[in-house]
């Protein structure tokens, strides 16, 4: 005579508790492979590039509210005061201004050496993506615009207030761009 041997309760329980556990690792891995898809790394890369970034790391557009408007010997400025609010440490921040011409001559303008109102250590200035020196001639043709950006980059032990700003100069008259930022650890880098 055959014994025939069925599965107890115990048995059952074991097989199918582990069924979860696998369905939460498979979810999981799709999940992990559909983020990797959307945020491949050549997107990050690419991403950063576009940004000058000379401190390394992360590069981010400068978050937060821009105004103000400044005409400076008939080129115009807008978005000159840029504050970005509570950023976080070992993220380097763009902040960008367009200076357009609109004249029907060329103008050209200098960028002076970045100045500390509050904190310190300002970054350095390109312009349309080149490192410039200080007082470097820009000129801008007729019609056209530059871009200037001023990356920064806090650590810890530069945390809290900050407030940078880049003299312009051009045919004797005297303009600044400004940047503002609170620098935390406790700050998201998104």
């Amino acid at each position: 005579m055959t014994r025939t041997t069925h599965p107890t309760r115990a048995d059952r329980r074991g097989r199918l508790g582990s069924t979860p556990l696998i369905a939460a690792v498979v979810a999981l891995g799709v999940f992990a492979v559909l983020v990797a898809a959307a945020l491949s790394p050549s997107d990050l890369i690419a991403l950063e590039e576009s940004l000058p970034n000379p401190m390394g790391g992360i590069a981010r557009t400068a978050p937060g509210e821009v105004s103000g408007e400044v005409q400076l010997a008939g080129l115009q400025i807008a978005g000159v005061e840029v504050a970005m609010g509570e950023v976080a440490l070992e993220v380097t921040y763009v902040p960008g201004w367009e200076v357009t011409n609109p004249t029907d001559r060329e103008v050209a303008f200098t960028a002076g050496q970045p100045q500390v109102v509050e904190g310190c250590c300002p970054g350095p200035i390109y312009v349309d993506g080149e490192l410039t020196q200080v007082d470097q001639r820009f000129p801008v043709p007729p019609g056209g615009s530059v871009l200037v950006q001023f990356p920064l980059q806090m650590h810890a032990g530069m945390d809290g207030p900050h407030h940078l700003a880049i003299p312009l100069l051009a045919d004797g008259e005297q303009a600044a761009v400004h940047v503002t930022g609170n620098f935390s650890p406790t700050a998201s880098a998104s």
